[in-house]
Order: structure tokens, then C-alpha cells, then sequence
């Protein structure tokens, strides 16, 4: 397989890119959380299972910016926290297939980690975003 899925992150209306996730490695998405009402009654026998809309959940998404020096990873850095806001309405959007995309409203309300800082000895640093699904 020679195709890679995209991560991108749009305004909240899905009109203007904002930002590409750099060499994703790691992700716990698609996903789709129905959540469902049960309903037991007092004197009935089982219960009634009414559907219910989607449940927000945490998006992770892990991978590496990489560089030529620690210059160009401490901007890489700089921009994914200052393109990325807190608590602000994103659209992502990433690849099923070429022409097709998942889409989720999210937004971001945990700070990027950033594990193993090795931006002194190698030329990449990892990274953890988590976002916010179904939280607007």
C-alpha cells in the first residue's frame, strides 16, 4: 500500500486549512460512540433501548516533527501550539481514500505533549495532540 492517510485541521467552518499533522504514526481513530438510553421499567421485565446522539470522546493523535536542527523543531513546535488553540472549533479531517474523508468537530483542551524531548541529540521530536470530539 503506497497511500498514507492526512491529518488536517480546518477553521470550524471547513473552508480554510490551518494545519497538517506532520508524520502520524498513532492514532485510536475513526471512531463513532452511539450512546444509548436504557429504560428499565419498575414492574416490566427487561428494558427499552432508545438511541441516543454521539458521545464526545478523546482523539489522540502521536507523531513526529522532524528538521534539520533544533531551530526548525522549536518552530515546528511554535506553530502547531499557536495554530492549534485552546478551546477553539476545529474540523478535522483525514483520509479514508484518496477522494474520501472522516470529518470530526473537535477541539483541543489538553496541552500538546511532546515525550522524550531528543531535539538536542537527533533531528525529530515526537509529539501527542489530543482532541475533543463532538465537543461543539
Amino acid at each position: 500500500m503506497n497511500y498514507i492517510p492526512k491529518f488536517y485541521l480546518y477553521d470550524s467552518t471547513g473552508i480554510t486549512l490551518l494545519y497538517t499533522f506532520e508524520l502520524v504514526n498513532y492514532t485510536n481513530a475513526p471512531q463513532s460512540i452511539k450512546r444509548t438510553v436504557e429504560i428499565e421499567g419498575q414492574r416490566g421485565i427487561g428494558s427499552i433501548i432508545i438511541d441516543g446522539g454521539d458521545k464526545a470522546w478523546d482523539m489522540i493523535i502521536s507523531g513526529i516533527l522532524d528538521g534539520a536542527d533544533y531551530d526548525e523543531i522549536t518552530n515546528k513546535i511554535y506553530i502547531m501550539e499557536t495554530t492549534i488553540a485552546v478551546n477553539t472549533p476545529y474540523i478535522l479531517r483525514f483520509n479514508k481514500t484518496k477522494n474520501t474523508y472522516f470529518e470530526y468537530r473537535v477541539k483541543r483542551i489538553l496541552p500538546i505533549e511532546y515525550p522524550e524531548s531528543l531535539r538536542n541529540e537527533w533531528e525529530f521530536q515526537k509529539y501527542t495532540c489530543i482532541l475533543k470530539v463532538n465537543s461543539w
